[in-house]
């Protein structure tokens, strides 16, 4: 099989020769530099020393913006389409101060935000929002015009389209997610709050949000051959979501149906959703809308995809769950961690096995080797 093929049979629970073999969340920078320093040799990416099945794995040195908005195309991450769902024009980079050790910047999306000038990745301080209100966002919203030319490739002609199609890497289609594009332009407090106290206004957040991603994808879903369709959230924390299950059902949920309609007409068959944190009381909303795989199932928010594959079955494929704390603790904690989980979610199909997020600095070189090695051991005992 080739890695497209694989991929997909993976995920909608069918035959295949063996799961994937990635990082599907990629890793920090730092993580990367780090590893140079103990045995990845000098320029070599990560995907290319262990053999990883080609597209799968992100590279650490994208930046921010294309997380959030748009990709950089094939060579990034598993030929995601270059679809850009980002405010045209820009905002910024605007940089508003800056000493020694702190960046204050107005980024893209036009939040101001504190960076740490010494820091490659992590999170910076969300010190405001650029929508307050309607009259706010009456203005933003002109920014996001779906049929802009420029949210696809300059290079969008047939010889390329033709390419994506033929391939041989799985072929999908990543957008900024709704509550997350709620929460990037209220902020997280405002968004909360305004659940309750302007609800109207909320939905119609969520109703653009959801008219606005299904009109720009469907150039590409009329053209292309796509495999999976993944939305970005990060609705949730260690101890639970940021919206409960019912507050989902009535402002969230009837986006992800809308979206998931328009795929089903196009035959796309995966519908992901990659959010941090606790999401489990928000399975079952997100299965109601069209979602069928998510990840990547933080250990840390006690999410174990063992229990969650006892619970949802294949109506749910998965992808991560592997604590990076064991990666950090060496070999004996790196078997336990994947011996309790891979072999038997493997054997059952729809999943496939990652860090519970980006791989972090705090993991040694020689303890990854362990790990990616014990995974191809587990895969060649199929």
């Amino acid at each position: 099989m080739n890695v497209r093929e694989r991929f997909v049979a993976t995920l909608t629970f069918r035959p295949v020769d063996r799961p994937p073999l990635c990082e599907f969340l990629g890793y920090w920078p730092e993580t990367v530099q780090r590893w140079y320093g103990e045995g990845l040799p000098l320029g070599m990416s990560v995907a290319e020393y262990f053999g990883f099945d080609e597209g799968l794995t992100p590279s650490p040195w994208r930046a921010e913006s294309q997380i959030s908005f748009s990709t950089s195309g094939l060579t990034d991450w598993g030929g995601t389409v270059p679809i850009d769902f980002g405010p045209i024009p820009r905002f910024g980079p605007i940089v508003l101060s800056e000493d020694e050790h702190y960046r204050i910047v107005i980024d893209e999306l036009g939040i101001k935000k504190k960076f740490i000038k010494r820091r490659m990745s992590g999170m910076p301080q969300f010190l405001e929002n650029p929508v307050k209100d309607e009259s706010d966002f009456e203005r933003y919203k002109k920014r996001f015009n779906p049929k802009d030319k420029r949210r696809y490739p300059l290079n969008w002609i047939d010889e390329v389209i033709s390419s994506y199609n033929k391939s041989t890497q799985p072929l999908g289609i990543r957008f900024p997610g709704f509550f997350g594009f709620a929460r990037n332009i209220l902020g997280l407090k405002r968004l909360v709050i305004s659940l309750f106290k302007n609800p109207e206004f909320i939905k119609e957040i969520m109703s653009f949000w959801g008219d606005f991603i299904c009109s720009t994808i469907e150039e590409a879903l009329s053209k292309l051959n796509i495999d999976y369709v993944a939305s970005w959230e990060d609705m949730a924390y260690n101890r639970g979501p940021h919206i409960s299950p019912k507050f989902f059902r009535e402002f969230i949920q009837p986006e992800y149906k809308k979206v998931s309609e328009l795929l089903k007409t196009h035959g796309v068959e995966i519908f992901m959703v990659d959010s941090d944190g606790d999401m489990e009381l928000l399975i079952p909303p997100l299965l109601e809308g069209g979602v069928n795989c998510i990840y990547p199932l933080e250990v840390q928010a006690g999410m174990n995809a063992v229990d969650i594959r006892r619970k949802y079955g294949k109506r749910l494929a998965i992808i991560g769950n592997i604590d990076k704390k064991a990666l950090i603790a060496g070999p004996e904690a790196i078997e336990r961690e994947v011996r309790s989980k891979v072999p038997a979610l493997i054997r059952e199909g729809g999943y496939i096995p990652g860090v519970d997020h980006e791989v972090p600095k705090d993991v040694p070189f020689k303890n990854y080797v362990y790990y990616i090695e014990l995974l191809k051991s587990i895969y060649s005992e199929l």
